[in-house]
């Protein structure tokens, strides 16, 4: 039994040393790809750590404000004008609307220039405009008005010029027989008509369709193109 005893040890001491020599390579570890504790790995580290492919990266979104494909424009408002006449206006806008669906003819009402006054002085009471207006007949001056309504009631019209040259050579004139006259702009309300409408497509489509519109009408007369003025509150 002793005998047996021995064989038995000596044997499991024997296989204990021979399986130190054969362990399982596959198992051992690189302590170098080890990371420190407490850290995530990534998705490509841990591909590149196991010879893997990594994965195509997710596609994102496009940044705020990158062209999307919106609508250009916001409806701003244009008008081609002014016309003297509305039927010259509506003759121009039959030829808009074979481009612009939306387009119409407005009327405003706007002062305008129109040419000088050369007065003589307001008097203080309607008497004194008349010995006002014999004094400068008496001078030779024939083309005299004395004007007896509104604001300028008591002043006298000694002629009404284009230009204001035109204006100060007869002041010159005046001046020399002694009558003090005084120059002032001719200002009239008058009624213009435009043509009206809103453009919601890029400001480069609209060049070009004036383009055409005028290429293709040269018989007419066509505007410049003009911002809508702002609303009155």
């Amino acid at each position: 039994m002793r005998l047996l005893f021995y064989f038995l040890l000596v044997a499991n001491v024997a296989f204990f040393f021979w399986s130190l020599g054969h362990r399982d390579t596959r198992r051992h570890v690189d302590i170098k790809a080890v990371e420190a504790p407490g850290r995530l790995l990534l998705r490509s580290e841990v591909a590149d750590t196991h010879g893997g492919i990594p994965s195509p990266p997710v596609g994102t979104p496009p940044p705020a404000g990158a062209d999307t494909g919106l609508l250009v424009g916001n409806g701003t408002c244009h008008r081609l004008g002014p016309f003297a006449e509305t039927a010259e206006a509506r003759k121009v806008l039959a030829l808009v609307k074979e481009w612009i669906d939306k387009a119409s003819v407005t009327s405003e009402s706007s002062e305008s220039l129109d040419g000088y006054w050369l007065l003589y002085p307001k008097a203080e009471n309607m008497d004194e405009a008349k010995g006002n207006r014999k004094m400068l007949m008496d001078k030779g001056i024939k083309d005299v008005w004395l004007i007896d309504k509104g604001d300028m009631a008591g002043m006298i019209s000694l002629g009404i010029f284009k230009t204001r040259e035109e204006a100060e050579t007869e002041w010159v004139r005046l001046s020399k027989l002694n009558v003090r006259a005084q120059i002032r702009p001719r200002i009239t309300q008058s009624e213009t008509a435009w043509i009206q409408f809103a453009w919601d497509k890029s400001p480069l489509e609209l060049d070009e369709v004036m383009i055409q519109l005028r290429g293709e009408n040269p018989e007419v007369s066509v505007p410049p193109l003009k911002p809508c003025p702002p609303r009155k509150p």
